[in-house]
């Protein structure tokens, strides 16, 4: 039997084969699609990536596939990314193979091409399945996104799935709703707020079921995404993961501010990406004017709505690609009723707007993939190519790949060993914390800690999209390091309490239990919201005795394994002598991280100021390892001002250009009255 009299006998039932019209072409219509899709693959091959981020999901892989429970730092059960169901199905790839490199770029190209070909396949002549190649191999996000390691294969597979089950016309009313309420669970577990683009038409196909019938089949056809997010206010103590309240619930930044770095990240994918906004605006157009497709266009258009409202991404188109796929699906269907000239039409135009940002990089050498600027990231307002920006050191095809290994930056660190947790301060968590290990416990001030991720921004006037960066409070590093609850502000103390049993405590422990209850009903929330009303955005100078500082200690230890170092927050220390009045010349001071943090010593006489000088670090031993250097205890001298009497220190950490870059917090040992 022919390709033409296969295609026209298809059932109409089958996914892609609804369209059950005759195939017009020269060649097969399976040797034309597999051309195709073999096409795309190998351009998604020739991009294919890691992303940092992704390596955020993969250290929960490890510690599930490891028995430390579905939690990204072991000691915590913290959820840490919006896609359930990809995590579980990178967590099959670890299993399977041993290793998640590999495994997770296969299992994304595998996905990514299914869903190409359920697309390519409501192409009906030839020329419209050469216009969806074209579109789809000119949209440089679709390319690049089909692998990276985050859930976007998988979102396009879903949608897909979900625009055929709404077109199908062999389903009874009931049938339809049902499936559609699944499929949308379904896809909300790949990522949650997916569920925003298919409730509409799901919402649609609820004429001609009824209410009381429709909560029936909805409650049943929900099942998956009510029992992740059971699941979740179970094991985690929130239905939501952390990151929605880093990310989406405004961090203490007006609402405009986002709405405006939105359309910033519209307008970039406008000049950056030519072909996903205009076939996103093509598709969405074309499915609002048709009833049978307006829901889905409606949806996806809410999408791209909700998309500017919560800022856009860091990640350049990103965020464009679900209203995308739901565009190119229309676009295509419509060809069908139109000629092989409309066909020619979008697949020429596709072309010329490829043409405007010169050659793809798939038509490129590995090589030429540079990571861009950071003033070229600065003058985009935060928003970039991400695969250009890690595709030297995690591209597939990159000459000079390096695969991050689980554990490995323990073992540089600490190449005795190390039976007990470490702590390190990294806003940059994806391979950096993969290659923490179980052990290593990463304080993060952006997006991943239970406590820092519910604070707003440090500083609401400067911030960059998907990645706000917290101020950590004072007696935070102590709190985390001790396993005791060391918080100095009495609401916030509170409220970590119950947060820790919530995040720490046996999953069926009555208080955490009761904890759970309490934290749901808004009991703890006054003592947060007073920690931000008071302390939060004016730090207190934390008060100390002379005497309580600790003797002098080894140097180049860490603050994690010292516990008697006493830690310089944003406010400061202030250190009374016991009402004693010294002279000196030097102070030598025991500071650490000296190579980040700079430190200010300021002399007080019966309450003013007498003077101030800056500490000056002192070479350190030979037999110190690099870490050490940098973020170690090490030795300061301070210049004492001449001629002065004082009875009080203030001790600052001042920001200097490298504070960024800090592993650890700042933070004193012994101090030394030199004559």
């Amino acid at each position: 039997m022919s390709s033409r009299s296969l295609a026209s006998t298809a059932p109409t039932g089958s996914i892609g084969k609804q369209l059950s019209v005759t195939w017009r072409g020269r060649l097969p219509r399976w040797l034309a699609l597999t051309t195709a899709t073999l096409l795309l693959l190998a351009i998604a091959v020739r991009l294919a990536w890691l992303g940092d981020d992704a390596y955020i999901t993969l250290r929960s892989v490890e510690n599930l596939v490891s028995g430390n429970g579905l939690r990204w730092n072991a000691a915590e059960r913290v959820w840490i990314n919006t896609h359930a169901l990809w995590t579980l199905l990178l967590a099959g790839g670890r299993w399977l193979t041993g290793e998640v490199y590999f495994a997770t770029i296969g299992i994304s190209l595998l996905i990514s091409t299914l869903a190409t070909v359920l697309i390519l396949r409501r192409a009906t002549t030839g020329m419209a399945l050469l216009a969806g190649t074209v579109v789809l191999a000119s949209t440089r996000a679709f390319g690049e996104y089909s692998t990276s390691g985050l859930e976007t294969p998988l979102t396009y597979l879903m949608l897909v799935l979900f625009f055929d089950t709404m077109q199908r016309r062999d389903l009874t009313e009931r049938q339809r709703f049902a499936r559609a309420v699944l499929l949308c669970a379904v896809t909300s577990c790949t990522r949650l707020d997916l569920g925003l683009l298919c409730v509409p038409a799901v919402l649609s196909t609820l004429r001609g079921v009824g209410v009381g019938a429709g909560l029936r089949l909805g409650l049943l056809a929900s099942a998956p995404l009510l029992a992740w997010l059971v699941f979740a206010v179970i094991y985690f103590g929130f239905p939501l993961p952390v990151v929605a309240s880093a990310k989406a619930f405004g961090g203490g930044i007006p609402a405009m501010e986002f709405v405006q770095q939105g359309l910033r990240y519209l307008q970039f994918a406008a000049t950056d990406d030519p072909v996903l906004l205009a076939t996103v605006a093509t598709g969405i157009t074309i499915g609002l004017l048709q009833a049978h497709t307006r829901w889905l266009a409606f949806g996806a258009l809410l999408y791209l709505g909700y998309v500017v409202k919560v800022g856009g991404d860091f990640m350049a188109g990103r965020f464009c690609l679900p209203s995308f796929v739901i565009a190119i699906v229309i676009l295509l269907q419509w060809l069908k009723q139109r000629g092989a000239r409309s066909a020619a039409v979008v697949g020429l135009v596709a072309l010329a707007l490829l043409g405007c940002r010169g050659w793809p990089a798939w038509l490129a050498a590995p090589s030429s993939d540079t990571p861009p600027t950071i003033a070229d990231i600065e003058r985009n307002h935060g928003i970039v190519d991400e695969r250009r920006l890690h595709y030297h050191a995690l591209g597939l095809l990159a000459s000079s790949r390096v695969i991050p290994q689980f554990g490995a930056m323990e073992a540089k660190v600490f190449p005795d060993g190390r039976a007990t947790p470490w702590f390190l301060l990294n806003g940059a968590v994806g391979a950096a914390g993969y290659q923490m290990g179980t052990r290593g416990h990463v304080v993060d001030p952006i997006l991943c800690d239970p406590l820092l991720a519910r604070l707003p921004a440090r500083d609401p006037k400067r911030w960059s999209i998907g990645h706000i960066l917290r101020r950590i409070p004072e007696g935070y590093y102590e709190s985390l390091a001790t396993g005791e609850n060391r918080l100095r502000h009495a609401g916030l103390r509170q409220y970590y309490d119950a947060l820790r049993s919530l995040t720490r405590a046996p999953v069926f422990d009555r208080e955490r239990l009761g904890y759970l209850v309490r934290m749901a009903r808004g009991e703890f929330d006054a003592g947060l919201r007073a920690f931000l009303d008071t302390d939060y955005y004016i730090p207190p100078r934390v008060p100390m005795a002379l005497a309580a500082l600790p003797p002098t200690l080894p140097l180049g230890g860490y603050w994690f394994d010292e516990p008697r170092l006493c830690l310089v927050y944003d406010g400061g220390l202030s250190i009374g002598c016991g009402g004693q009045t010294h002279r000196a010349a030097t102070l030598r001071l025991q500071a650490l991280g000296a190579a980040f943090y700079q430190y200010r010593v300021r002399f007080l006489r019966d309450g003013p100021v007498v003077g101030e000088a800056l500490g000056v670090p002192q070479p350190p031993p030979a037999a110190l390892s690099q870490l050490q250097v940098l973020a170690g205890l090490c030795e300061l001298l301070v210049t004492v001002p001449p001629g002065i009497e004082f009875d009080t220190l203030w001790i600052d950490m001042v920001q200097t250009p490298t504070t960024h870059l800090a592993t650890g917090p700042a933070g004193i040992g012994a101090i030394t009255f030199v004559p």
